[in-house]
C-alpha cells in the first residue's frame, strides 16, 4: 500500500508541477498583454493631448480672427455712424438732430453690445465643443480600458 501511496504521491506532485507551469506561463502572458495594453492607452492618451493641443491652438487662432472681425465692424459702424450723423447735422433743426444723433447712439451701443455677445458666444461655443471631444476622448479611453 505504501507503494501505491508512493505512486499516487508522485503523480500528483507531477501534476501539481504542471498546473503550476501553465499558471507561471499564463501569468507571464497576462502580464505581458497588461504591459503592451498600457503602451497602447499611453500612446492613445498622447495623441489624445496633442490633438487637444492642436485644437485648442485652432480655437486661440479662430478666436484672434473673430475679434480682429468684431473689431473692424465696429470700427466701420462706427464710421459709418459719423458719417450718418454729419449728415443729420447738416439738414436737420437742432430739435431734430439731437433726437436723431440720441437714436444713433443708442443704435451705435446696442450693436456693441450686440457684437461683444456674439464673440463671446461663439468663443464659448469653440469651447463647449473641445471639452465635448475632451470628455468623448476620455469615455472613450475608459470603454476602451474596461474592455
Amino acid at each position: 500500500m505504501n507503494e501505491k501511496t508512493q505512486h499516487l504521491k508522485k503523480m500528483a506532485q507531477e501534476k501539481l508541477s504542471c498546473v503550476n507551469e501553465y499558471i507561471e506561463k499564463a501569468k507571464s502572458e497576462l502580464d505581458a498583454c497588461f504591459d503592451k495594453c498600457k503602451e497602447d492607452v499611453d500612446e492613445m492618451v498622447g495623441q489624445l493631448k496633442n490633438e487637444l493641443v492642436e485644437k485648442k491652438h485652432q480655437a486661440d487662432v479662430n478666436k484672434t480672427k473673430l475679434e480682429k472681425t468684431v473689431r473692424k465692424q465696429k470700427e466701420a459702424i462706427g464710421a459709418k455712424v459719423t458719417e450718418i450723423k454729419e449728415r443729420v447735422g447738416s439738414k436737420k433743426e437742432d430739435k431734430v438732430m439731437k433726437r436723431v444723433l440720441l437714436k444713433a447712439d443708442k443704435a451705435e451701443k446696442h450693436a456693441e453690445i450686440c457684437m461683444d455677445y456674439a464673440s463671446v458666444a461663439v468663443v464659448e461655443a469653440e469651447l463647449a465643443c473641445l471639452e465635448a471631444a475632451q470628455a468623448r476622448h476620455k469615455a472613450e479611453d475608459l470603454v476602451k480600458s474596461e474592455a
